[in-house]
């Protein structure tokens, strides 16, 4: 009888802390953590100023509430993809050529750039860059959770591809580099968003649009790291 009369109270709960959490992205993405204000906060939520305090217990712990939900946003879309690239990439165990291994990780590196490109031109991933930029610029205690929430699986899954790629070519810095080099192809189309529609003459990224640019990004890929010498 008591878990029949408390579902409710429980999924009225969760859903606040869901709309507080969404709303505090918009509001901290857009004005910063000193500027945002709680009550800004929950106006936007529709829901009363004290339950910041009661769900959260006050502005620093929404703030990192909303780091958690944009690591773990990013991370559910990307993850599979991420684990599957791992698997396949070590699965051979030495068992093809070094130039087989060179072309599956090429592959595996250019599926991850049209997975990055199509989440991050994607208008749901909008509010969510504006926070994780604000923490670029002027990272807080909250960067960690974006870094080991996802950040730093991207960068070493693409930096053991650019180490594949280039069958061992390429030093543990340089392969680093290299792929901080490849996600910024890729990360500069919601960064610099309005420069890149103005530049490119185009209204808005539609999905010919957003097919391009991932053909573009692939070739550039190749180009890069099937260079005989790099720098």
């Amino acid at each position: 009888m008591n878990n029949t009369s408390e579902a409710p109270s429980a999924t009225r709960g969760d859903a606040t802390r869901e709309s507080l959490i969404f709303s505090a992205i918009d509001v901290f993405g857009r004005d910063g953590f000193s500027a945002a204000s709680t009550r800004a906060i929950s106006q936007a939520a529709g829901v009363n100023q004290a339950l910041i305090s009661y769900h959260f217990g006050g502005k620093p712990g929404l703030y990192r509430a909303a780091l958690r939900h944009i690591a773990d946003s990013v991370r559910s879309r990307l993850e599979p993809l991420l684990g599957a690239i791992e698997t396949e990439l070590w699965a051979n165990g030495g068992t093809i050529t070094p130039e087989r291994e060179a072309k599956q990780a090429l592959e595996l590196l250019q599926r991850l750039t049209d997975a990055f490109v199509q989440m991050l031109t994607s208008d749901e991933s909008a509010p969510w860059a504006r926070m994780i930029l604000r923490e670029q610029q002027q990272p807080s205690e909250g960067f960690d959770i974006l870094y080991e929430g996802i950040m730093n699986r991207m960068f070493t899954v693409t930096t053991k591809l650019v180490r594949r790629v280039r069958k061992g070519k390429a030093g543990e810095q340089q392969a680093k580099l290299m792929a901080v080099t490849i996600l910024g192809q890729a990360l500069v189309f919601r960064a610099a968003r309005a420069a890149v529609l103005r530049h490119m003459e185009w209204d808005e990224l539609k999905p010919a649009e957003v097919e391009t640019i991932k053909e573009t990004l692939r070739h550039n890929v190749t180009a890069i790291l099937e260079t005989e010498k790099l720098l």
